[in-house]
C-alpha cells in the first residue's frame, strides 16, 4: 500500500513585515496541519483497501468517528468510519481492527516508548512539560507514568523469555561468534527507599560486562560495555548478568575473566554459580574503608597498620592481629569478629589479580577496585531515583530501570564509556 501526501504551505506575510518569526509560525502550523492531513490520507487508504476484501454490499457505513491520537510526532486527529456487517448484530472501526488500535488507546506505542525514554532521565512531572511544550499539547504526569510502567513491563517480559530460554530450554544465546581475549564483570548494590516509608526499600542490584579498557589521554575508557541491573533478588538479578554477558560475550568460552565485587556472599554465589572460570577480585578500596570504619579514627594507625599488613600480602598476620584486638578492645568486640570473619572468607580474593600478573598474564590495567560499578550505581540508579523526596514500589522501580538500562546500553555500545 502506497501512501502520498504533498505539503503545500499557503501564507500570506507583506513584504515589510518579513520576520523569523511569521516563518516560524507559519511553518509549525502547516506542519501541524500535515500530521491531520497524513494520518487521515493514510485511514482512507486502509479502509479502502480492506474493504475490497468483502464482498459487494456486506459492509454499510454507520457513522463516522473522530479521534485525537497521541503520536511519535505529535497530536492527531482522524475520521474514521464503522461499519455495520450483514453477517453479525454489531458494529465496528475497520481502521481501528486493521491496524490494532484498541478501543481506550489514546497514545501510540512509539509515543510511549519516548514518553518512557524521557521519564528514565527526569521526572515524571519534568518528562511530561517538556512533552506538552514539544508537542504543544497538554500531557499529564499521569500519561507519562503509565507509558514508562508499560514500556518496562514489556522490556521484564523480554527478559524474563530469554531467561527462561536459557535456564529452562538451554538455549544458550552467542555461542556462536567468537569469545573476547578478556571480559570483565562487575556487581554491586544499593537501597532505594520504600514508597511513601510503608514496608521495606528496594535493594537495587546492578552490573556491567566489559572487554577492557583504552586510555584516552590521563582518562581510560571502558570497551564493549554492558549494563542490567534489576530489584527482584540476586538469584534472578544473577541470571540476567550471565544472560547478558553470554549474549553480548559469550562468556562461556572466555579464558581469562574477573569478577569484582565488594565481597558481598550474594555476589559471591553469583560468580561461582554463573561465572566459576572467572578469578574473584575483591575491591581494595571497600577493604580499606571496612577496616576503617570498624576501628574508627582514634585507632586510625592501627587501621593503616592493617592495611599495610594486607598490601604487602601478609593475609593471615592481618587476620590474626585483628583477632588479637577481639580482646584488647572489648567495646568494639563485636566490630572487629566480623571484620576477621570479612577478611577471612573474602581476604583471599584480594590477590586474584596480583595471582594472574603473577603468572603473566595480560590482564588491562586497574582491576583492583570496583570504581566502574560504583560510578554505574549513580549513572543508573542515583542520578535518577535517589534525588530528594523519592520513593519507590518495586514494580515501579523495576519497570524504570528496565527502560533506563535498555536505554543505556542502546545509546552507548558502540562508544567506549569512562572508568
Amino acid at each position: 500500500m502506497r501512501v502520498t501526501v504533498t505539503l503545500t504551505l499557503d501564507f500570506d506575510i507583506p513584504d515589510g513585515d518579513v520576520t523569523v518569526k511569521c516563518i516560524e509560525d507559519a511553518v509549525a502550523k502547516g506542519q501541524s496541519e500535515f500530521r491531520d492531513m497524513a494520518w487521515q490520507e493514510v485511514v482512507t487508504k486502509v479502509e479502502s483497501t480492506a474493504m475490497e476484501q468483502y464482498p459487494p454490499g456486506k459492509l454499510r457505513v454507520k457513522a463516522w468517528e473522530e479521534r485525537t491520537l497521541l503520536t511519535r510526532s505529535g497530536p492527531v486527529k482522524i475520521r474514521r468510519r464503522r461499519f455495520e456487517c450483514a453477517a453479525d448484530d454489531g458494529s465496528f472501526l475497520l481502521f481501528d481492527r486493521r491496524v490494532g488500535l484498541f478501543r481506550h488507546q489514546r497514545t501510540t506505542v512509539e509515543a510511549q516508548e519516548k514518553m518512557a525514554e524521557m521519564s528514565s532521565e527526569v521526572s515524571y512531572g519534568k518528562s511530561a512539560r517538556f512533552w506538552g511544550r514539544a508537542w504543544e499539547s497538554r500531557v499529564s504526569a499521569m500519561t507519562v507514568w503509565r507509558s514508562t510502567q508499560r514500556i518496562g513491563r514489556q522490556l521484564r517480559e523480554r527478559q524474563a523469555g530469554w531467561r527462561r530460554d536459557v535456564f529452562e530450554y538451554g538455549d544458550l544465546p552467542g555461542w556462536e561468534r567468537d569469545a573476547p581475549a578478556f571480559v570483565g564483570i562487575e556487581a554491586d548494590s544499593t537501597y532505594l527507599s520504600a514508597w511513601r516509608g510503608r514496608g521495606k526499600g528496594c535493594e537495587v542490584y546492578i552490573g556491567m560486562s566489559y572487554t577492557g579498557k583504552e586510555k584516552r589521554g590521563e582518562r581510560r575508557m571502558f570497551t564493549g560495555k554492558w549494563v542490567c541491573a534489576g530489584v527482584r533478588g540476586p538469584q534472578e538479578f544473577g541470571r540476567d548478568l550471565f544472560v547478558m554477558a553470554q549474549a553480548k560475550h559469550n562468556v562461556v568460552d572466555v579464558q581469562k575473566g574477573v569478577f569484582i565485587s565488594d565481597g558481598a556472599e550474594c555476589l559471591r554465589l553469583i560468580q561461582e554459580d554463573h561465572f566459576p572460570q572467572f578469578t574473584r577480585q575483591l575491591d581494595w578500596a571497600h577493604a580499606k574503608r571496612r577496616i576503617g570504619d570498624v576501628y574508627g579514627r582514634d585507632n586510625g594507625s592501627r587501621a593503616a597498620e592493617l592495611v599495610g599488613l594486607l598490601v604487602e600480602g601478609r593475609l593471615d598476620d592481618a587476620c590474626r592481629e585483628v583477632r588479637l584486638d577481639v580482646r584488647r578492645k572489648r567495646k568494639r568486640a563485636k566490630e572487629l569478629r566480623e571484620l576477621a570473619g570479612y577478611l577471612g572468607t573474602c581476604g583471599r580474593d584480594l590477590y586474584g589479580v596480583r595471582r594472574m600478573r603473577s603468572k603473566s598474564i595480560d590482564l588491562p590495567e586497574r582491576l583492583d577496585g570496583s570504581g566502574g560499578i560504583e560510578r554505574q550505581v549513580g549513572v543508573v540508579v542515583g542520578h535518577r531515583m535517589k534525588r530528594q523526596g523519592m520513593s519507590w514500589t518495586r514494580n515501579g522501580a523495576d519497570n524504570l530501570l528496565a527502560v533506563r538500562t535498555a536505554l543505556l546500553d542502546r545509546l552507548e555500545s558502540s562508544k567506549p564509556r569512562i572508568t
